[in-house]
């Protein structure tokens, strides 16, 4: 009796725990790869009881496992890479694997069938590697390794129907040449590795989705959509730094939704939040990939425009005024007219970020206290310590929407 196919087992009740707590994530598929761990670890153990006892039911019972976990293996799949083909397909495939693994088994040991498969199994072990690589890191490439991995996973069960075969000839028996070795170890590596790999290639593919999906809902405001506050400073350094580096211009928006007090005050929250949603939307679909779009609270957003000027990012940002004014939010009985007042600041020799959003905030106000619904370019000075204090105050009043605004700018003229 070979022990080879113990180990497999062994490995298989330690995966399923990790399989088990996966099953919660949003990640589709999870609940089939469940069921095909625990049938596989069901299959092995018939298997090998049939091999020690030389049974003929507990064999059928681990093929008919087997061919189950097969099955559960690829559905598995088919949610997790939301595969358009039709659900029949699937089992046609499992049947179809369980089928040649048998009649291979019936042509005898180390036959040439078996030679074929055996290795044709080992190559489809690999190929399921290279295809989940390339579906993380390759996205253009996902028809190719869905191809790959659905054909991958038909030949290998194929492959292990007859590898885990209970009435095989032992390595002693076979001849001793080069041939014989090469397929006595792709036999034990077929028995020992491949459904703990499978399993485990699965749970590091479900991982990925899980803190990718973290990730994206770190990186994004959860109303609006738009990158979060953190998310766009982190990419603003790094677009910073990069157009730094290669001379580029850069140039950075500060955009305030008018009168939005006044739009919660009357129309209530829940339209509020209806109109920085529609605002967020209106303002990416415009943008069009250009630049990034985030929310850095309230009712203010950012965009970071590198390779633009302050003649490009003007011409933007009246467009975008233009856009919203244009795009009202509807509603059931009545729509409501939204504009957005913008801060227009362009990076300059021996700026860092904050200079330019703080620079881009003064400019901002200035829009509002000249009358909103406009944009406004901001003056080159130098970032201290009052213009830091009075970006601040500035930003107080809008977010109080106080009619003071027109004293402070004064004082701020004369400063």
């Amino acid at each position: 009796m070979s022990f080879l196919p113990a180990i497999s087992f062994f490995a298989l009740l330690m995966v399923l725990p990790v399989l088990l707590s996966l099953r919660r994530s949003t990640v589709a598929g999870v609940q089939f790869f469940c069921l095909a761990c625990a049938l596989s670890a069901l299959a092995i153990a018939s298997m090998m009881a049939a091999e020690l006892a030389r049974a003929f039911l507990p064999a059928m019972l681990g093929y008919a496992a087997l061919i189950s976990a097969s099955l559960f293996i690829l559905l598995g799949f088919r949610c997790l890479l939301a595969l358009s083909a039709p659900a029949a397909l699937f089992p046609a495939l499992a049947l179809a694997a369980g089928g040649v693994g048998l009649v291979v088994s019936l042509n005898g040991y180390g036959s040439l069938g078996a030679r074929v498969l055996i290795s044709t199994g080992a190559i489809s072990a690999l190929l399921l590697v290279a295809g989940l690589a390339m579906l993380e890191r390759w996205p253009k490439a996902r028809p190719v390794s869905h191809a790959l991995i659905v054909g991958s996973i038909t030949i290998g069960c194929a492959a292990l129907v007859y590898a885990l075969g209970p009435w095989h000839q032992t390595a002693a028996d076979a001849p001793a040449s080069h041939a014989a070795i090469a397929f006595e170890f792709g036999l034990a590596a077929m028995r020992v590795a491949f459904l703990p790999l499978l399993f485990l290639a699965v749970i590091l593919t479900v991982q990925s989705r899980v803190i990718a999906s973290l990730r994206i809902t770190i990186a994004r405001d959860g109303l609006t959509g738009a990158l979060s506050r953190g998310a766009l400073i982190e990419a603003g350094e790094r677009i910073f730094a990069d157009c730094l580096t290669r001379r580029r211009p850069l140039a950075f928006l500060l955009l305030d939704l008018d009168y939005f007090k006044q739009i919660n005050d009357h129309y209530g929250h829940a339209c509020g939040d209806i109109a920085l949603t529609h605002f967020a939307e209106t303002v990416s679909a415009f943008l069009d990939g250009r630049g990034a779009f985030g929310r850095i609270g309230g009712e203010e957003f950012g965009l970071i425009l590198p390779d633009h000027t302050e003649e490009q990012a003007t011409a933007l940002a009246e467009a975008i005024c233009r856009t919203v004014r244009e795009t009202p939010v509807g509603r059931v009985h009545q729509r409501i007219r939204l504009t957005v007042s913008i801060g227009i600041a362009a990076a300059a020799p021996g700026d860092t970020i904050t200079d330019v959003m703080i620079r881009a905030d003064l400019a901002l106000y200035d829009s509002k206290a000249d009358g909103r619904d406009r944009c406004t370019i901001a003056r080159q000075r130098q970032i201290d310590a009052s213009a830091r204090a009075l970006a601040a105050a500035a930003a107080q009043l809008r977010q109080s929407d106080i009619p003071e605004r027109e004293s402070v700018a004064t004082r701020r003229h004369r400063s």
